[in-house]
């Protein structure tokens, strides 16, 4: 299974704390977690961490923090070839600030500016792409050249990318964030016409399968015109935080293996619910033989 992740990546400083913040106050924090993160960068970790032939295209700068960042990925056995070092902007930096005892993050992210460039694109062909709508040209050129690979979206938020990549896509999964920006309505599980008005609502963007995470409530998502709920699994959640990215790499892993569209949520909803249970991003990735051990212990 070869599978080609094209989107952000970024250095992550996170900062577990275990009570609000409060304004005008110094914290120290004396169990700091530094590590790559971004979305199709840590997707991409989980499916090299579970043995997918990954390729990831990405950008860094070329500074010290894209320096480690390369190291990492090559570390985890992603190719480092499709990683553009771009020498006029400084490495992507994400601040997160995770409270354990309730597993809320708060996320603020200095992007780096992406200009176009001449991807180094994957000696065979993939199976399966995974985009989060940056890189925006190198996404889009992708989705045409590899018009027979099985395709998603990670949609965090709504952006001017949104449409031209989503509109491309097989599997349009995006957040309950972006599904109430563009729709202007609230998610209510218990009001089935609302939920059939919001997916009418998000086939503007694309005409294809759409899921919605929603958090502690897990996820619904729609298959030949029927709406469907899965929730979320339990778990002794501390920090959220790439537990979407997790999600989307999961549910791509999934869908490789040939498992139906509900299986496949599943599966990756319960990796996501896994990750909760640790502090940051690529540290909470589990790894496949937990996530299956899990599985048999709550017989999925």
């Amino acid at each position: 299974m070869k599978i080609l992740c094209i989107g952000q990546t970024a250095y992550d400083l996170n900062f577990p704390v275990s009570h609000s913040i409060q304004k005008n106050r110094k914290y120290m924090i004396q169990d700091l977690i530094q590590c790559p993160g971004g979305p199709a960068s840590n997707a991409a970790f989980l499916l090299a961490k579970w043995k997918a032939d990954t390729s990831l295209i990405a950008r860094v700068g070329n500074d010290p923090l894209g320096q480690m960042i390369l190291s990492k990925i090559q570390e985890e056995g992603i190719s480092t070839e499709s990683i553009y070092v771009d020498p006029k902007v400084s490495t992507s930096v994400s601040c997160v600030i995770a409270n354990t005892s309730n597993g809320e993050r708060t996320v603020f992210n200095a992007p780096l500016e992406e200009t176009p460039f001449d991807p180094v694109w994957p000696k065979t062909d993939p199976d399966l792409i995974l985009v989060d709508g940056r890189e925006t040209k190198a996404a889009i050129e992708a989705l045409h050249r590899y018009p027979h690979a099985i395709s998603i979206m990670d949609a965090g938020s709504y952006r001017p990318w949104t449409k031209p990549v989503g509109s491309l896509v097989d599997y349009f999964v995006c957040s309950e964030d972006l599904s109430r920006s563009y729709t202007n309505k609230e998610i209510k599980l218990d009001e089935p016409e609302t939920l059939k008005q919001i997916f009418f609502k998000l086939h503007e963007i694309t005409s294809h399968t759409i899921v919605i995470t929603i958090g502690k409530r897990g996820v619904i998502y729609e298959e030949n015109g029927i709406l469907h709920h899965i929730p979320a699994y339990p778990a002794q959640t501390i920090d959220t935080t790439g537990a979407g990215d997790i999600f989307h790499g999961a549910f791509t892993y999934f869908l490789g293996k040939k498992l139906s569209l509900s299986n496949a949520i599943q599966m990756a909803s319960l990796t996501a619910s896994i990750s909760t249970e640790t502090i940051g991003a690529l540290p909470s990735i589990p790894s496949l033989e937990t996530v299956q051990k899990k599985k048999s212990e709550i017989k999925i």
